[in-house]
């Protein structure tokens, strides 16, 4: 080799190794944890060049603050983690001046309040924000979350008897309130981009307040496995241009479904209505329903009710083949057989429809003017 070609293999190899120095320092600020000593009972991980952090057994929401005081090798960090902890209302500046994308809170107590600013350094970078599981929590008011612009998932689940003071979020899309104790759902303001709503598994008694006019973009609202009795007027009353699911599943609708409970769904509307036990379809609610259904791929599922399949109910039903094939092929009578195998074998006379109904009443009055004059 050549005194030329030695040096070019010199500089070569220097390069390489100031290039793997600078790599390597990066890497170790992305990755870097603290101190265990000085975030103790906190711990942290590293994974994929991110840190994540678990805080269990916390007594006071002073002493996770104070574990955020010192200085971090990284202030961007991904997921926090606070379980098992008593804490108080969550002061702003709560976490200094580290931010994160993800926090959750599991197995909390002594949480009333989250006060104004804070998560305040992780305004741009929070996503999802988390209470789970803290059934001592009893009212919990959230306005202090409202400048969290970027936020793109709130979830309170198992947790509260109230959720107040909701803010508006212009980003918001996911919500998730399954779970919690409330009888009536919480006063929600306007939500421009929410499209998935989860209040399921609880015990909601009615709909009211909520109002889907602040929810222009709901696509999916799920309420199985609570207490409803029946659907009023107005309760669900759809401003989105389009709705995927209605998931009503698991609740005693014996008081029935109010003509104008249902309104705006789309073509492709999957409307759940197992384990309700709805005794009769009737054509006033479930006419316009079902026209809407019949021009897409929508359709009712009534798997599990206490459907008579019988004249009375299916009457009207059965002299519309359209309208019939929205019901769910799997769906069954209250004796457990299929409902389009048992409707199918059923001899009933002509039914008067609401449509043929209201033409005879208006020939009437037209005959009786008639008559009149």
């Amino acid at each position: 080799m050549t005194k030329t070609g030695l040096v070019a293999v010199i500089v070569r190899l220097w390069n390489i190794f100031q290039w793997s120095i600078i790599f390597a320092s990066v890497a170790g600020i992305i990755a870097t944890c603290p101190d265990s000593r000085l975030i103790a009972p906190c711990q942290c991980q590293t994974e994929n060049n991110v840190v994540s952090m678990v805080c269990a057994n916390l007594q006071s929401v002073q002493q996770l603050m104070k574990i955020f005081e010192p200085p971090f090798p990284v202030n961007q960090l991904w997921h926090l983690t606070v379980k098992h902890s008593h804490l108080d209302d969550l002061e702003a500046n709560l976490l200094g001046d580290k931010s994160f994308a993800v926090i959750l809170f599991q197995n909390v107590t002594g949480v009333s309040k989250i006060m104004p600013h804070a998560f305040a350094a992780s305004v741009e970078r929070l996503r999802v924000l988390t209470f789970d599981s803290s059934p001592s929590l009893g009212v919990l008011s959230v306005q202090g979350i409202a400048d969290l612009e970027n936020l793109v998932d709130f979830e309170v689940t198992a947790s509260v008897d109230q959720l107040i003071d909701f803010p508006s979020l212009p980003n918001l899309q996911y919500l998730h309130l399954y779970g919690n104790r409330f009888s009536t759902p919480p006063s929600l303001p306007h939500l421009p981009k929410l499209h998935s709503l989860w209040l399921n598994s609880g015990k909601l008694v009615a709909l009211k307040p909520l109002d889907l006019a602040f929810l222009p973009s709901l696509r999916k609202i799920v309420l199985f496995g609570n207490q409803l009795r029946q659907l009023d007027e107005g309760d669900l009353h759809f401003q989105s241009p389009r709705v995927d699911l209605i998931d009503l599943s698991d609740n005693d609708l014996s008081g029935g479904i109010h003509p104008s409970a249902i309104e705006g769904i789309s073509f492709n509307t999957i409307i759940d209505l197992k384990k309700t036990n709805l005794t009769q379809l009737e054509e006033a609610t479930f006419r316009p329903i079902l026209s809407v259904l019949a021009r897409g791929a929508g359709h009712v599922q009534l798997h599990g009710t206490m459907l008579q399949c019988d004249c009375h109910s299916f009457g009207w039903l059965l002299q519309e083949p359209k309208l019939m094939a929205k019901i769910s092929q799997t769906s069954k009578c209250s004796d457990g057989v299929n409902i389009h195998f048992k409707t199918s074998r059923l001899q009933c006379p002509s039914n008067e429809t609401i449509a043929d109904a209201t033409s005879k009443a208006t020939t009437q009055r037209i005959d009786s003017k008639i008559s009149v004059s």
